[in-house]
């Protein structure tokens, strides 16, 4: 049988960890990269059946690239958010996958759970997720934040979603995107040297990034576009009150990064006039 290791970056994440754990277990060996947590995760971990490696928080990308060089020893490696989780299915599913001889990676669609219920029309599902790949064929970009690995050899796609939920509330969401806008605006003012370059031509993820950099972030009032896009186009409506809210949301997370690259463009202005 072939043999996947699930990998799941974690720092205080105990009200998520046993429930990531418990959905991957089963389909092979499963490690808690844990950053330092100072609540219940490593513990909660352990008493799910999962390994817990300690290892300093170096960056999104960083975290995942040394989980490949140091922790993983099969043929594939599975990656997942400590607030996601699989489905039996989609256990099954992967477990098909990994047996072709002739496939490097998957892309996984992803489904996003907002206060209690999935949102079926705000959100930009399948939101495919590359995830699942050959150890030695993969790697993550050197990004910091967003990150998406690069796999070299045929990339599939599977068709069961891994299941998106946290837990945390709207506090820490507002929170982790705000850490988000920091990282974002820093990497288009000053993008990371590794930072793998759009194509038009190219894949779907190489589409996507060129059409992200080269169109999105240069399209004039984003944040309201972006709320015209999901609200009305995508039928955000349709998901009530918690479409709404979750729109309001993202269209605030893009007019935090415009006016952080806005801010840091101004210093730079500062700094080169003296």
């Amino acid at each position: 049988m072939t043999e996947v290791t699930i990998v799941i970056p974690a720092r205080d994440e105990e009200l998520h960890i046993a429930r990531c754990v418990e959905s991957a277990r089963e389909l092979g060996r499963t490690v808690v990269v844990d950053a330092g947590s100072q609540d219940g995760t490593r513990e909660l971990a352990l008493g799910h059946g999962a390994e817990v490696v300690l290892h300093s928080w170096d960056g999104y990308a960083a975290q995942k690239n040394w989980s490949l060089e140091n922790i993983v020893a099969t043929d594939w490696v599975l990656f997942l958010d400590a607030d996601e989780s699989l489905t039996a299915s989609g256990r099954d599913e992967i477990r098909a996958a990994i047996s072709s001889p002739d496939v490097s990676g998957y892309y996984l669609p992803r489904t996003y759970v907002f206060l209690g219920r999935r949102l079926r029309h705000a959100w930009w599902y399948p939101d495919y997720q590359l995830r699942l790949f050959r150890r030695e064929r993969g790697r993550y970009e050197e990004r910091r934040v967003h990150e998406h690995a690069i796999v070299d050899g045929i990339v599939g796609t599977l068709r069961e979603p891994i299941v998106h939920e946290n837990l945390k509330g709207l506090t820490a969401f507002v929170d982790r995107h705000n850490r988000y806008s920091d990282l974002e605006a820093a990497e288009l003012r000053q993008p990371s040297a590794a930072r793998r370059v759009g194509s038009f031509t190219g894949n779907w993820a190489d589409r996507r990034r060129a059409l992200k950099d080269r169109v999105w972030f240069r399209v004039p009032g984003r944040p309201a576009v972006r709320f015209l896009w999901l609200y009305l186009v995508r039928g955000g409506f349709l998901d009530g009150r918690r479409g709404l809210l979750f729109c309001q949301l993202i269209a605030m997370y893009d007019f935090l990064i415009d006016a952080k690259v806005t801010e840091r463009r101004l210093l730079e202005e500062i700094r080169r006039d003296g």
